[in-house]
């Protein structure tokens, strides 16, 4: 799988409102040389704001933050910028929360302990050029 991810350059915002969780995904993403994170932020608000300024191939969404949650970024983001899509991730592998997801325009929903190959996995099959997937959620 990582394979195919050294195709092609994919361009990654990560948004989440614990620091911590932010670092630990940059850190990870960083170490495949076709991954560059242009920047992180901890809320939905100012995920738009990256969107808007870098035009990201993908941007990681935690679903519960302060100020914009989420699902209602990933509506404005979805909306605005179709061409960048939205993986959200989440502790509550909650089939509604996925319905809903996928209905604000989400290209994958997965949860926070997922493997490192799922994760990847969700980046490439939401990169452009890639097919979406929105059957299932992968966890």
């Amino acid at each position: 799988m990582t394979a195919a991810l050294l195709e092609r350059l994919i361009r990654i915002v990560i948004v989440d409102d614990n620091a911590l969780e932010r670092g630990t995904l940059r850190l990870i993403l960083e170490r495949f040389p076709n991954l560059k994170v242009l920047g992180e932020v901890g809320d939905g608000y100012a995920a738009i704001e990256m969107v808007v300024d870098f035009q990201p191939d993908v941007v990681l969404m935690n679903v519960r933050m302060p100020v914009l949650d989420g699902i209602e970024a990933t509506r404005i983001i979805s909306s605005q910028f179709p061409d960048t899509k939205v993986i959200l991730f989440t502790m509550d592998l909650d089939k509604t929360y996925s319905e809903v997801a996928y209905q604000a325009g989400a290209c994958q929903y997965i949860t926070k302990d997922c493997s490192k190959e799922k994760l990847l996995y969700a980046i490439k099959e939401c990169s452009p050029g890639q097919r979406m997937i929105a059957e299932h959620p992968l966890n």
